[in-house]
């Protein structure tokens, strides 16, 4: 054994399966043909493409073997390339896509790779589009025109491959698949992440095959899990010239279920993607509220400025959260705008099963978005109205999951309340506000660090490793605060029909400015959870509040005017359906 290799390890990982082999001897051999070290099965590699060896002046390469075929190393043609230490590699053989990197511990990095979960990287304005699989990212890339030299990059990996060199090997692995068995079960797992789908129940994954669904008859109740007044749930065999799936008595199923929970999917599930959004905050810090306003605000906000339709999906399912909307704006006096606390396990809450015990989990509320000028962008959103204390250290458990979703969302909303905080009390301790009598117990620092905790639990992710879904820390009831910043300073989010990323910036830098001085835990708790977060001003009522009793304060409804609450939504969709709502 070399010297170096008895200092550091080598690994080669194939970008599409995930494969690895270590670099075990010298000449290390990649290639089609027998008795290679790694073998690649595709179009365009040579029996013995290349090989990792020591070079005469150079130290350890990566050496071309076949002069007819090229062999890119960062996108770059090369004859040999010197590697260094703790250095990636993103190679390109054929139609594979190879990581390669040199050192110590390299089994946190090769396990740091995530091989189904790419990005889009536009040299050209920074943006990041993604993650997703490779399949659907290069049809999103097609879709929106990106630039042929975009990179793509799977998640772990700090260097990319050209956008245009992806869409070969997408295309050259459907050809293949065509006559190639190999070539048919990579493209097989190449394909299959994004076709598992997340139930909005109980956020667990299954196959679109694993559905099960509702039989219609009558006589066909009494399910083995959920008893006997709920219909039999069944994986169907039979289907009519329709499609449908038919029970056992022959009537044609209109209603399908997750294969975990059992619990009957939305409406038009397996039509579009589906994108969970957390909303997370401490007991009494608004969280009700802002959700019944965010369901006035933000259809309104988006078919106005962007031409998306906004509809309830799941009318059933969403008939609570409806009900609390139409009694905060349909309300003539403060009285009759109250809605009632989140209680745990309340009726924002059924028990299902769940690994094999029932358990309570939040009833998911389902809305489609859809452009009314290219249908083919579409999505639905799924929220939760949370009990605070499902957030709370010692609430996660599995006989306890209610709050387990954040680790599956697609986008993470954190309410501040600046009333539960003592230091920001004292800054607005002049203002006229009711809200400045109850006690101040601020949990929510420590909220946001159980929240890093969970979320690293559920991912098996390192606990100082950072996530890529975006978060929007909102400091809420900004209508006694925004003063702090000063008048006229924040920019309009959104112009000519495009959401304003700059201005998003900037007002996000004044308000987190504000609370690095004033709570500076905060800004850091939220920024050691993920790589993108953005803080917003917001207010669900636009006014001080009207207290009816010790804790109770509600709002005012002739003086309603909600400020902002539908910005940190349209900044997540544009995060992950830029489609939806374009950016400048």
């Amino acid at each position: 054994m070399f010297d170096l290799l008895r200092k550091l390890e080598w690994v080669a990982v194939d970008c599409l399966t995930g494969e690895s082999r270590m670099v075990e001897q010298l000449p290390f051999e990649i290639g089609a043909g027998e008795g290679v070290d790694l073998k690649l099965n595709s179009q365009g590699v040579a029996e013995r493409h290349c090989a990792i060896n020591q070079v005469k002046g150079h130290g350890l390469c990566l050496i071309k073997q076949e002069p007819s075929l090229p062999l890119f190393v960062d996108g770059q043609p090369i004859e040999f390339c010197p590697l260094a230490p703790e250095t990636d590699y993103a190679v390109k053989v054929g139609a594979h896509f190879l990581a390669l990197r040199g050192g110590r511990k390299l089994d946190q990095w090769v396990k740091g790779l995530d091989c189904t979960q790419w990005t889009l990287h536009d040299p050209a304005n920074y943006q990041v589009d993604g993650p997703m699989g490779l399949p659907e990212l290069c049809q999103f890339a097609k879709d929106q025109q990106r630039h042929p030299q975009t990179l793509v990059q799977p998640a772990g990996l700090s260097k990319g491959f050209f956008l245009q060199d992806a869409l070969e090997v997408m295309a050259a692995l459907k050809a293949a698949a065509r006559t190639d068995p190999a070539a048919e079960a990579l493209s097989s797992i190449t394909e299959r992440e994004p076709r598992l789908l997340t139930c909005p129940v109980c956020w667990l994954k299954f196959d679109l095959g694993e559905i099960m669904h509702l039989a219609t008859h009558d006589s066909l109740r009494g399910d083995p899990v959920l008893g006997e007044d709920a219909p039999q749930r069944f994986l169907a065999t039979r289907f009519n010239d329709r499609g449908q799936a038919l029970d056992a008595l022959g009537l044609p199923c209109t209603e399908i279920a997750c294969p975990h929970c059992r619990r009957a999917l939305p409406p038009g599930f397996t039509e579009m993607p589906h994108h969970i959004f957390s909303i997370v905050g401490d007991q009494s810090a608004g969280k009700s509220y802002y959700l019944s306003v965010l369901m006035k605000m933000l259809p309104i906000s988006l078919y106005d400025n962007f031409s998306v339709v906004f509809q309830d999906a799941d009318p059933a399912g969403n008939a609570l959260l409806n009900e609390m909307k139409h009694t905060l704006f349909g309300a003539q006096t403060p009285e009759g705008a109250r809605l009632a606390k989140t209680q745990l396990e309340g009726g924002m809450y059924v028990r299902l099963p769940r690994y094999g015990r029932l358990v309570a989990l939040p009833k998911p509320f389902v809305y489609s978005a859809a452009s009314s000028l290219d249908p083919s962008h579409r999505c639905a959103l799924i929220f939760y109205d949370n009990a605070g204390e499902h957030f709370q250290p010692g609430r996660d458990s599995a006989e306890s999951p209610g709050a387990q979703h954040v680790a599956s969302s697609a986008g993470i909303v954190f309410l501040f309340d600046p009333f539960n905080s003592p230091d920001f009390r004292r800054e607005i301790s002049d203002r006229e506000d009711p809200q400045l009598e109850k006690p101040a117990f601020d949990q929510q620092g420590v909220i946001l660090s159980e929240m890093k905790v969970r979320i690293a639990k559920l991912l098996n992710l390192e606990l100082m490793q950072h996530i890529d879904t975006p978060m929007a820390v909102l400091i809420g009831k900004c209508d006694a605060w925004i003063h702090l910043l000063g008048s006229g300073l924040l920019r309009a989010p959104v112009t000519g029909g495009l959401l304003d990323l700059e201005a998003l910036a900037f007002n996000s830098h004044q308000v987190r400015q504000l609370m690095k001085r004033i709570c500076p835990q905060i800004v850091a708790n939220a920024e050691s959870i993920s790589r993108r977060v953005l803080f917003f001003p917001v207010s669900s009522f636009g006014h001080a509040p009207v207290k009816l009793g010790p804790g109770d304060f509600v709002p005012d409804p002739r003086q309603l005017k909600p400020f902002e609450v539908e910005i940190p939504i349209l900044w997540l969709l544009s995060c992950i359906e830029p489609g939806l709502v374009p950016s400048q």
